[in-house]
């Protein structure tokens, strides 16, 4: 396993729930390529809020951000580019 200690995080696509970005993380891990998705680690599934749209970010190192765009598209995941920010 790679050494990641010094390396960024950086989202690699947004989705509409924690559940979808949950399992897309799920994904990535099952093939070896370490995912976070932020604020997962609560144990309450976020996302479903009435009224306003949630987003849950998938976060991998900078260096796995390719082979994990690649293998996302592969397995047919849905990508929602992540939003740019000013």
């Amino acid at each position: 396993m790679a050494n990641h200690n010094d390396e960024a995080l950086v989202t690699i696509a947004t989705f509409e729930t924690e559940l979808e970005a949950s399992f897309a993380r799920g994904a990535l891990e099952a093939i070896g390529i370490p995912a976070l998705v932020p604020g997962e680690s609560s144990g309450a599934i976020q996302g479903f809020h009435v009224g306003r749209a949630a987003r849950a970010e998938l976060r991998v190192f900078e260096s796995d951000r390719d082979r994990a765009t690649v293998e996302l598209r592969r397995m047919q995941i849905r990508i929602v580019p992540p939003e740019r920010r000013a």
